[in-house]
């Protein structure tokens, strides 16, 4: 599996996760690894964890 579809495939999964979600700090946690998902599945390099703005 090409690296852009499995990041893609990912992003789906964290995004069904986030409308899974119980509360709103699980929502934002699943949402934000969709959107680094989606950022490497687009071909940008992996941002450091501390980095990542869930909000």
């Amino acid at each position: 599996m090409k690296d852009s579809n499995y990041y893609a495939q990912r992003a789906a999964e964290a995004r069904d996760a986030a409308l899974k979600a119980k509360g709103m700090p699980s929502f934002r946690a699943h949402m934000g690894m969709a959107q680094e998902y989606e950022r490497r599945a687009r071909g940008f390099e992996a941002r450091h964890a501390d980095k990542v703005v869930l909000d």
